[in-house]
């Protein structure tokens, strides 16, 4: 078997839907992801531009149920398997899939997603280190190839789509949200030395934060501060992710002249008395620095493919590590009981080094068998080794 066979993923891009679509699916899944996570490790992706859900080694059944949360919204999603699904997710990762290619927002969405899936014990085992090889790959890319020169991402393409009809270094700035999008937008912003820039966030203390690094003005988000940065900014660049409108009206007054919606889904209601910038306005700005980034395409693709050798490497170790971690972990318990019982510091010390020094050889080379395709023979040693461990009675029994 490859061991990559059980990895199975759900897509929904930007290519086949538009981001409130996008916005509905992940809604859906999201409000289960916690229930989901309990019964088989998943990890969720959610950005302006995709949707996508990866599990590894789930029940048909499960995966079926998410195939249907997609299906209430779009027919356009795509399911994948193996190792197409692992390379589909390392082509996001390094920014390849992407409306400007080699973007760095999306690797920091991903990061972020990850670190909060792990925490909450969604995402974990083999699917832990599938994505966590997405994120090392998605920085290989970058640092060996000349694909990310320019704009980060949309937020940059934005600040430099709005460059072009207003004076940034006399304007004064506006950003809504202080996650990867907002941190991203808002040291563009600094960087081009903005008059004024405030950052406004739900969590206060996050804002205050990214305030810090950028020298900008944090405050809360609520209506009345969103009201009151249209009637004090220039531009106002939203980059939350909400289920309603942030911006809904344009105060009397208001000196705002640009609004972004980077929002998912759109946060800036339709209609209002002045330019709103949106995702699909920012297309054929990123085709250009497209075209100048494809001879970087094909050193990116050779990267993947590496990657991808060495991931189904690396899941092979990790099968032996979970097959002998309670043998390991017996090892030591055993160890401390025979300190215990001499009743001596030094020789409960002795006891888990010696148990380090003759087990932890024998499991890498359990690892080393399992990479050069003798997983089967090492699994079963592993196995073997444990049932033995789990066995032994306790000292003095």
């Amino acid at each position: 078997m490859n061991l990559l066979d059980p990895l199975y993923a759900v897509v929904l891009t930007y290519r086949d839907a538009g981001v409130n679509t996008i916005a509905a699916v992940s809604r859906d899944v999201a409000s289960h992801v916690e229930t989901l996570g309990r019964e088989t490790p998943v990890f969720v992706l959610h950005t302006c531009g995709r949707v996508e859900t990866y599990f590894y080694g789930a029940p048909r059944g499960v995966t079926d149920a998410v195939v249907d949360m997609y299906r209430k919204h779009s027919n356009r999603f795509c399911t994948l398997q193996g190792v197409n699904a692992a390379r589909h997710l390392l082509r996001v990762a390094a920014g390849l899939d992407s409306v400007l290619v080699g973007e760095t927002d999306v690797l920091g969405q991903l990061e972020e997603a990850f670190d909060k899936q792990v925490r909450s014990g969604c995402t974990r085992g083999v699917l832990k280190l599938i994505v966590e090889r997405a994120v090392i790959t998605g920085k290989r890319v970058r640092s060996e190839t000349r694909i990310a020169q320019g704009p980060r991402g949309l937020g940059s393409l934005s600040v430099m789509h709005v460059s072009q009809f207003v004076d940034l270094s006399r304007a004064r700035v506006a950003v809504i949200g202080a996650g990867s999008m907002g941190a991203s937008l808002a040291m563009e912003l600094a960087a081009r030395g903005v008059s004024k820039l405030y950052i406004l966030n739900r969590t206060l203390e996050k804002a205050v934060r990214l305030a810090e690094r950028v020298g900008a003005e944090a405050r809360p988000l609520t209506r009345g501060e969103v009201e009151r940065c249209l009637m004090e900014c220039d531009v106002v660049f939203s980059a939350v992710h909400a289920q309603e409108y942030v911006i809904d009206r344009i105060p009397e007054g208001a000196s705002v002249r640009v609004i972004v919606d980077l929002g998912v889904p759109y946060t800036v209601a339709p209609g209002l008395p002045v330019t709103v910038v949106r995702i699909d306005d920012l297309r054929e700005l990123a085709e250009r620095f497209n075209a100048e980034r494809a001879p970087e395409i094909a050193k990116a693709e050779a990267i993947i493919e590496e990657e991808l050798a060495r991931l189904s490497r690396l899941i092979a170790r990790k099968y032996v590590e979970e097959a002998i971690a309670a043998a390991l972990e017996k090892a030591m318990s055993i160890a401390e009981e025979e300190g215990a019982r001499a009743r001596c510091d030094v020789a409960a010390l002795a006891a888990k080094s010696t148990a380090k020094r003759i087990l932890l050889p024998l499991v890498e080379e359990l690892k080393r068998m399992a990479e050069n395709g003798q997983l089967n023979d090492a699994l079963a040693i592993a196995r073997l080794i444990t049932q033995k461990l789990l066995s032994r009675e306790a000292p003095g029994q």
